[in-house]
């Protein structure tokens, strides 16, 4: 019997001799203070300390570990049997700064981002990164066992306010009176992400975000196009938009599509989106319109109603068209320049527009991309005007903006990130105003006049933090210029003169790049551009004559949108 178990025993130890540990890797050092404590406990326990290797050795590995600046210092070095020591007290001397670490890792704790909302993955980092701060001030021989009720005072303010009252009402409820260890505030953080992870569990991988906004807005699924086969809706495709209204009609009948969403495998009858016409509101898609009003027979085929739709899959504006013959007012809408704190520490200057009718901040994908935030996920719906669809958001990002006239002036704002926020605004070049030159604001955007690409929409939370007592209205109180903490801000009509370009025009604002929104060139567009090009005939004078009499008393506003 023992000479079997003494087999089994041979056995066991020739098997686990086969048992292959992973290579145990030192990490390459490039001459960053912060990287140099690692590369040292590491290279000194594996290499520095093992008698198994000789100077040449050691020296060779060494070197065979280092980049960039560190290389530099030693590559002239001969690998020589008494370079090493050389060699490692040189880099002893110039990395193992003791006070410029403590400096870069004190700086590292107190500049920990706040947290705007309860997350457990925020509470996990925050946590993480204070204990690795402390682990590694107690590497460099600093004493950090007094330094509790410092580090909780520091921490428990970055904390998001549900988090920090629970914390409050938790040390309140205690009898004792000591005051509280850091294990204690560890522990409790612990516990509140943990039950927080559970929370969101249980959630619904939807969440529906109560924010509204100006714009209107929505999310367009993948797929096929069914008269092209390429990858977007048929609503945006710009071969089936340039057909007549009559043969867009004749595809969708031929294929047996809805004709209220252009969809397939039911009929206008079975349909149960809820949307209608944009401009008859029946129940057919604004795409398959037929206008018959103001249409007698008889007339030429210049005055038949063909209303054709022109869109672009890149953009989705909300377009104003007045069948008047009169210009319409620009109306110019709150813009200013911020400082925005990028992910690496230094301020950019951004363009921002105030809209004190959102109960959101949002900013745009190339902003985030070029100031390298930080995503978190959720996925929620921003619900624009009337009965307009929704968009889908899928990340936040968390944003400190501060004005560029007072550095102490700053918002910590939990901004939803989408593809695009709006068009250039203004939509076109506005003349010099005299009265605003003459007043010597200092200007939140002094570019007002100049159209630029707006990346950050600012919603009640910021407008209603940045007011200050002042209000300066223009002549005929069309324009209005408010004092804000972010300079003088600028809103309202612009009168005629005070507009660089005449004729009609189309006030675009948009949300997403993909909105199913659909602008429509209205008949009086285009008895205009033919009245335009045949003033002088006499067929062309008649139509004019005959559409001004009809219309003379007509005024619409399309909201044209799929």
């Amino acid at each position: 019997m023992s000479d079997v178990q003494g087999s089994g025993n041979t056995a066991s130890k020739e098997n686990s001799s086969f048992v292959k540990l992973p290579k145990i890797s030192i990490p390459i050092f490039s001459g960053k203070y912060t990287e140099w404590q690692t590369f040292r406990d590491l290279f000194v326990s594996l290499v520095h300390n093992n008698k198994a290797l000789d100077s040449v050795q050691k020296l060779h590995y060494l070197k065979g570990h280092l980049t960039g600046e560190a290389e530099q210092l030693i590559r002239h070095t001969p690998i020589t049997q008494t370079n090493y020591n050389q060699c490692w007290e040189q880099l002893e001397k110039r990395y193992n700064n003791k006070r410029y670490l403590t400096n870069c890792i004190l700086k590292r704790l107190f500049s920990q981002r706040r947290l705007t909302f309860e997350s457990s993955s925020g509470l996990k980092e925050l946590l993480d990164n204070t204990c690795d701060c402390l682990n590694a001030l107690s590497n460099l021989g600093v004493d950090v066992s007094t330094w509790d009720i410092l580090v909780i005072h520091i921490v428990a303010f970055k904390l998001d306010l549900e988090t920090r009252k629970q914390w409050e009402l938790s040390v309140s409820s205690s009898d004792s009176n000591d005051l509280p260890t850091f294990d204690q505030f560890k522990g409790f953080i612990e516990k509140r992400f943990r039950a927080l992870e559970c929370l969101d569990s249980k959630k619904s991988t939807f969440q529906q975000v109560n924010a509204k906004a100006f714009l209107a807005t929505s999310y367009i699924h993948t797929m096929l196009c069914e008269f092209c086969s390429e990858g977007h809706k048929l609503c945006f495709c710009k071969k089936f938009i340039n057909l007549t209204t009559e043969q867009r009609r004749n595809f969708v009948s031929k294929n047996k599509m809805c004709f209220n969403c252009l969809g397939g495998n039911h009929t206008v009858y079975d349909c149960k989106k809820p949307t209608t016409c944009k401009i008859c509101r029946k129940r057919h898609h604004s795409l398959l319109h037929l206008q018959y009003s103001y249409e007698k027979k008889g007339q030429t085929s210049m005055q038949k109603d063909e209303t054709r739709a022109s869109t672009s899959e890149h953009s989705s504006p909300i377009v104003t068209c007045l069948s008047t013959g009169e210009v319409p007012k620009q109306v110019l809408l709150a813009t200013t320049l911020i400082n925005v704190q990028s992910r690496s520490g230094d301020c950019q200057v951004v363009l921002a527009i105030l809209d004190q009718g959102s109960q959101a901040c949002f900013i745009s994908e190339d902003a985030v991309q070029q100031l390298k935030l930080k995503k978190e996920p959720v996925r929620g719906v921003v619900s624009g005007l009337g009965d307009s669809e929704n968009i889908v958001t899928e990340s936040t990002v968390n944003v400190t903006i501060q004005s560029r006239y007072d550095s102490n002036f700053k918002i910590p704002i939990k901004m939803f990130v989408l593809s695009n926020i709006t068009s250039y605004l203004p939509e076109r070049h506005i003349e010099s105003l005299e009265w605003i030159n003459n007043a010597h604001l200092k200007l939140a955007d002094p570019q007002f006049h100049t159209p630029n690409k707006i990346n950050f929409l600012l919603g009640a939370e910021v407008y209603s933090q940045i007011l200050n007592e002042g209000i300066l209205k223009g002549p005929n109180n069309h324009l209005v210029a408010q004092s804000t903490k972010l300079g003088w801000i600028l809103s309202g009509v612009l009168k005629s003169s005070e507009n660089s370009s005449s004729g009609r025009t189309k006030n675009n604002v948009e949300h997403s790049p993909r909105a199913n929104t659909i602008p429509l060139v209205t008949r009086s567009n285009y008895y205009r551009k033919i009245s335009r090009a045949q003033s002088n005939n006499p067929c062309g004078n008649i139509a004019r004559k005959k559409f001004h009499h009809q219309t003379a008393n007509f005024q619409a506003v399309y909201f044209a949108r799929n």
